[in-house]
């Protein structure tokens, strides 16, 4: 039932919120004694023949009322994050989602009627628990499932779910402090040498999978085991069944005669049925009933579309900054936020105030605040420091490795100063920052263990002095990134501001990302995460609007001749072709002057540095930082690989 790391990953589909109490609850107790992890899923459903990229409102809405679910009582259910997944049938999200986040069980509503039909969710129910992607435990609440659980009951046959059963059943009853009885009913007609085996793998089982203190081991014969059962189950709150293990891939779940029963039990009753009961073992060189892809789907276009609606944010959803904070703690994560800078003495002062004041002092979801400068000529640097702000130069870290002018550069050497284990840039030439633009990117990261960056996307107008337009922000994005997405990587066409500089990242992930050093930065991460880790690792959030100091055509047209550099370049390591061998790497500027004109030769080149887990300095600074400064090993000195 765990995964290879030792620990059990849960996940608990949520179809209706009436079901959500009682199987978070059974979830939370098995994540308890498991020492396990887990996500709520909900599933949109779109109807057949309509984008699925319209489900992005809705999905967002869903996810909104999930996250409100798991946060009553919080502390009891730690170690739940929240999933939304958008497509056109519950059951394939629900297999996808096993899939991708490596699922040992799945918990989901049963509705325990004989056939289990007439609801949507017994269809759902159904069709998984033929083919269960995992390991499945199917939740029932009828009469007195409200009340306190008192004692538990597991009754055992044997069978590939029994373990199951066993395992869920003393999680029940050691989170509940109730009572836990394992029963064992033989038929008096069989012959003593198998009712002996029968007994002696009965008592086998208990004592390896039930260690349970001060559990009732009740063992007795009846020639209608399952009436002796029932009537048994009538004395007990909770009632944990292994499922029928006759037939392997079909939705039976109990025998005819015993469903009718079942259904009129009074409290919980959960259902168990190992994923190895539901088909036999499949002869070498068969290929596997479950599929190892994303999606069904072919098409490209639906998969941008499913990533659009799945992996689209708003700030507002993280706007209760205190849920992130206890997030943070839960995980045992520290975040960082890099602030590069070059001459932004006009609007250093107020972000640094407002991110102290309501991310540091306020809500401390910020553990540090670091400017990265690039040789600002007026006073950005003596402001930061003035506020008890630590201001670098990006020239003067690591020193012995050199230094290249840019944006890009800048981030890439944060990576040696900033200690966090998720990294946050954002631009420092905002006029309107708000502490949303750094909750916004993190939210994700925290609630969301798959996603590994975050973009952030605004509404972006033009402001020139004298005059503000309310659109028409992000020229390079629309006349140079979205067009090259477009053409040359279209799986990142959902991404609506590709170049924003509020974004955010887990450093596991960046420190395996090269970093071009000028204009292309934010271009180079996108392609090198799609091609390296897969789209999903990525998201995007709606910061809502973004003001800053819009820059003119001329310095537009450089940022996207780089932009371009990065994106050829990219596209010949994927085809293995020179191709940035056979462009141009100069570009030939016109300056007006009144009525005089001329041309100027300037050479635009973004560099490319490594990933910083291939340089022995950053290995060592690291090392140095988690450990004592003077123990670092040898093979910290050494390349990776």
């Amino acid at each position: 039932m765990p995964d290879q790391k030792g620990r059990l990953h849960v996940l608990v589909p949520v179809l209706r919120a009436q079901a959500a109490p009682r199987l978070l609850q059974v979830a939370e107790a098995i994540l308890r004694r498991e020492n396990g992890s887990g996500h709520v899923l909900g599933v949109v459903e779109i109807p057949f023949g309509r984008p699925i990229a319209r489900g992005v409102t809705v999905a967002r809405r869903y996810r909104g009322l999930l996250q409100r679910i798991t946060a009553l009582e919080r502390r009891e259910r730690a170690g739940l994050g929240v999933q939304v997944r958008v497509a056109h049938s519950v059951p394939q999200a629900v297999r996808e989602a096993a899939y991708e986040n490596g699922t040992d069980l799945i918990l989901l509503e049963w509705s325990g009627g004989p056939g289990h039909r007439g609801q949507a969710s017994s269809a759902v129910m159904e069709d998984l628990a033929s083919d269960p992607p995992a390991d499945l435990l199917l939740v029932r609440s009828g009469r007195g499932s409200e009340h306190p659980v008192k004692s538990v009951l597991a009754p055992v046959r044997g069978g590939p779910s029994a373990v199951l059963a066993l395992r869920a059943a003393a999680a029940i009853a050691e989170a509940a402090g109730a009572s836990l009885t394992v029963l064992h009913v033989h038929d008096p007609r069989s012959t003593p040498e198998r009712h002996q085996r029968a007994s002696e793998h009965f008592h086998e089982l208990v004592q390896k999978h039930c260690a349970c203190p001060g559990a009732q081991v009740l063992e007795f014969a009846s020639s209608q085991p399952a009436q002796a059962i029932l009537d048994e189950a009538k004395h007990h709150d909770v009632v944990v069944l292994g499922a029928y293990a006759e037939l392997f891939r079909s939705s039976v779940l109990v025998g005819n005669r015993f469903a009718g029963a079942v259904s009129e039990l009074p409290g919980t009753v959960v259902l168990a049925k190992s994923a190895r009961a539901a088909a036999p073992p499949r002869q070498l060189g068969e290929p596997s009933p479950f599929p190892l892809i994303r999606s069904a789907e072919s098409d490209l276009s639906a998969v941008v579309d499913r990533w659009f609606a799945e992996n689209t944010y708003h700030s507002r959803e993280f706007k209760e900054v205190e849920r992130l904070v206890e997030l943070k703690r839960e995980q045992g994560v520290k975040i960082s936020l890099g602030l590069p800078t070059l001459n932004e003495s006009a609007t250093i002062g107020k972000i640094l105030k407002i991110a102290q004041h309501e991310l540091q002092d306020r809500h401390p979801l910020i553990d540090e605040i670091v400017v990265i400068d690039s040789g600002s000529t007026d006073n950005t640097v003596a402001i930061a420091q003035a506020m008890g702000v630590k201001a670098h130069d990006h020239r003067e870290i690591a020193p012995e490795l050199g230094t290249f002018v840019g944006k890009g550069e800048a981030l890439w050497k944060s990576l040696y100063v900033l200690d966090g284990d998720i990294v946050v840039w954002c631009d420092t030439d905002v006029s309107n920052f708000h502490p949303q633009f750094v909750y916004g990117v993190i939210g994700p990261l925290l609630t969301d263990q798959r996603i590994g960056y975050v973009k952030g996307f605004y509404r972006r107008p033009l402001n020139f002095p004298g005059q503000e337009q309310t659109a028409g922000g992000g020229r390079v994005t629309e006349l140079a990134a979205r067009p090259l997405i477009n053409l040359f990587y279209p799986e990142l066409s959902g991404l609506l501001q590709p170049l924003s500089g509020e974004y955010a990242g887990r450093r596991e992930l960046l420190e395996r990302l090269p970093f071009f050093t000028g204009y292309g930065v934010e271009m180079g991460h996108l392609i090198d995460i799609l091609e390296n880790f897969g789209l999903n690792r990525i998201a995007q959030v709606d910061l809502g609007l973004r003001i800053h100091r819009n820059q003119e055509l001329f310095d537009l047209s450089k940022m996207a001749f780089a932009i371009m550099q990065v994106a050829l370049k990219r596209l010949g390591d994927r085809h293995r072709m020179h191709l940035l061998e056979e462009v141009n790497r100069s570009m030939k500027l016109i300056h007006y002057t009144n009525d005089r004109f001329f041309l100027e030769v300037k050479e635009i080149v973004d560099w490319e540095r490594p990933p910083v887990t291939m340089v022995p300095e950053y290995l060592v600074r690291r090392y140095a930082t988690d450990h004592s400064p003077d123990a670092v090993p040898p093979e910290a000195l050494e390349l990776p690989g």
